[in-house]
């Protein structure tokens, strides 16, 4: 079985001086379940997978455990830094590009779109080594939810990252070789 390198996502946001723990909680979950939502959307794994109003409870997806993303460090300073791990299969699935997709339909994170462009192609470049088929795997979020019928969920999570006064300002992506 071969083990796919894990993808290792450094988050930086923009928020007050003292936010409110509600909001960077929120923050936290909401991006938890974007991820989530990616993988059930994508990985063969989840094919069966009914999406239903328990998906928004903290226990409501099914997730088997080396599936689900991982905080690695978390600094509030200033600004507010995530950076989280990936599981492998996120890249094997497409569900990683469809996250991406949609982090990109999220009005107020004000990212450079060319930088994160450069990202995603020096992470194309790392995951090369590991004979993935980048361009096979790749998923179009907005088919994909067509077929699936989530558009609801997908314009929700959405609308959630957008009401939030934390906002992304910039990402980070590389393939973490070892553990």
């Amino acid at each position: 079985m071969t083990k796919w390198p894990d993808i290792r996502i450094r988050l930086v946001f923009s928020e007050e001086k003292r936010p409110y723990l509600l909001d960077i909680s929120s923050l936290l979950y909401d991006f938890e379940l974007l991820h989530d939502f990616s993988l059930l959307l994508c990985a063969e794994d989840y094919s069966d997978y009914k999406f239903s109003p328990f998906f928004w409870y903290r226990r409501g997806r099914p997730l088997k455990a080396n599936h689900k993303i991982r905080a690695t460090r978390i600094i509030k300073e200033s600004p507010l830094t995530v950076e989280l791990i990936l599981s492998g299969v996120i890249l094997l699935s497409g569900a990683f590009w469809a996250l991406v997709q949609a982090i990109e339909k999220i009005s107020n994170w004000k990212l450079n779109r060319e930088k994160t462009r450069l990202e995603i192609e020096k992470l194309k470049k790392e995951l090369s080594k590991a004979d993935l088929d980048i361009e096979k795997a790749r998923i179009e979020l907005d088919q994909k939810v067509l077929e699936t019928e989530t558009f609801n969920i997908l314009r929700s999570l959405i609308r959630r990252f957008e009401s939030n006064p934390i906002n992304l300002m910039d990402i980070e992506l590389y393939a973490e070789t070892s553990d």
